[in-house]
């Protein structure tokens, strides 16, 4: 192989390592506007989620939240919500322990309803995923240098 050749090759690695990742996943859910949550929902309230039970059968969730304040209808002092696992599936990502405002119709909540979080209680998911991506940074970086250094000394 050719100095020249060589040369290209680990500029080429350093340009395209970490293209996959620095990608977002794609989702499949996608809202339209929305401008008014309040107005198409039965009830509406502040609450906390209290227990976030994904033990249910097939892809949903079950939220019971603690009523806080309630901003329309008349939902108790204890609501519980049934939404989707995940945001793919347009499911709102709800953690025990954080506030919300959120905007249900029959029981069910979705990604595109409205939800708000308002505060956490505990860690949340996005912590988690912001730790694996500069874990895979690190560990594209590490491997593209090695690969530079083995073809550095190879020449």
């Amino acid at each position: 192989m050719t100095l020249l050749l060589r040369r290209l090759l680990v500029l080429l690695l350093l340009v395209l390592a970490p293209l996959p990742v620095a990608a977002r996943p794609a989702w499949a859910c996608s809202c339209a506007d929305n401008p008014d949550p309040l107005g198409r929902s039965e009830t509406a309230f502040v609450g906390v989620a209290e227990d976030v039970d994904g033990a249910m059968f097939g892809n949903e969730v079950e939220v019971r939240f603690a009523v806080e304040s309630v901003q329309k209808g008349e939902p108790g002092d204890s609501v519980t919500l049934v939404t989707m696992k995940d945001s793919a599936s347009c499911g709102y990502e709800f953690v025990e322990g954080g506030r919300y405002r959120v905007f249900e119709t029959d029981g069910q909540t979705n990604l595109c309803d409205g939800n708000e979080l308002l505060s956490t209680g505990q860690a949340t998911g996005g912590e988690d995923r912001t730790r694996i991506f500069w874990g895979g940074t690190v560990l594209v970086l590490l491997l593209v240098s090695g690969g530079v250094t083995w073809l550095v000394r190879k020449s």
